[in-house]
């Protein structure tokens, strides 16, 4: 697969990219274009600017689904624009920092030394508009709405809605043609958002990868992200064990083994073992008197 266009609304397009099998998504309005996500390195994400210019040579802005280093390295080659995302600047360039490192050492291991080097000197762009809640951006005679998600697939996820063309864009939030990764992720609330991001039936969804899809596709992944939850919150009360959650879930023995692990470590430390309280000191043994009479002369001294 070589990478292509899809129009799958009047002026909202998504960029199908061999590498990753990675969704980036455009949407066009009268007066600026909204480019979302920009790939994994500053080639890729030249080559997606100068597709981008083929479509249109409107001022640009850019919208960054969460934080991992696939949805935004390639941003150096838009140039000065406004970038959106939930997270901040110093957030983006500290995690950034990790994965440049992580992956290319990682495409050293695996002998590609060419994807090392691209990855290695990227330069790193961070947002500059931060997303808290909802914004409607307007593009010129059609806005679109920047959402933060919550905890999710990471904890800075964010969407895109087309209201206009009804088209969302999910980010990892959903994905076609692959598993969904649980690394990083919030596994018990994963579900719960995307059926709330459902809840306007958008006609198209655009997952982080792979090809669109529609709205009754989104709710069947939604389905399987509910059941892996289901699945650990059921192993973790001690229901049903681990091995019967590795061989009976919906994304298979690796992506179930992950979600687990995740689930064990966002679950709250148990307490410390507090040393046994000391024996109450028992009361005083009381004293008891016969009762006798006796009568007291006050007049003499």
């Amino acid at each position: 697969m070589s990478d292509r266009w899809i129009e799958v609304a009047p002026r909202v397009w998504v960029r199908r990219l061999e590498e990753l099998d990675q969704s980036v998504g455009l949407v066009i309005g009268d007066e600026c274009c909204l480019v979302i996500d920009t790939g994994i390195s500053a080639e890729s994400g030249f080559a997606l600017a100068t597709a981008v210019r083929e479509k249109t040579d409107l001022p640009w802005q850019v919208a960054y689904t969460h934080d991992h280093f696939d949805h935004w390295f390639g941003t150096s080659a838009f140039g000065e624009s406004a970038i959106w995302a939930v997270g901040d600047g110093a957030h983006y360039v500290s995690v950034g920092d990790e994965q440049r490192k992580a992956w290319a050492a990682r495409y050293r291991r695996e002998g590609r030394e060419e994807d090392a080097r691209r990855i290695g000197a990227t330069k790193l762009v961070p947002p500059n508009c931060r997303v808290s809640g909802a914004i409607g951006l307007d593009l010129g005679g059609r806005t679109v709405v920047l959402r933060q998600v919550g905890l999710a697939h990471s904890d800075n996820d964010m969407v895109v809605e087309v209201p206009d063309a009804g088209v969302l864009f999910a980010g990892d939030l959903l994905e076609n043609g692959a598993p969904p990764s649980y690394d990083g992720a919030f596994p018990y609330e994963w579900p719960q958002a995307v059926e709330y991001l459902l809840s306007w039936k958008p006609a198209i969804v655009v997952p982080g990868h792979g090809d669109p899809a529609d709205y009754w596709w989104a709710r069947a992944q939604a389905r399987d992200l509910a059941e892996i939850a289901r699945l650990c919150g059921e192993v973790a009360q001690g229901f049903l064990s681990e091995e019967e959650a590795l061989a009976h879930n919906p994304f298979g023995e690796a992506v179930m083994r992950t979600a687990l692990d995740r689930c064990k470590a966002l679950a709250p430390a148990a307490p410390e073992p507090q040393a046994p309280a000391a024996a109450p000191t028992p009361p005083p043994p009381a004293v008891v008197y016969e009762v006798f009479d006796y009568s007291v002369d006050l007049t003499q001294r």
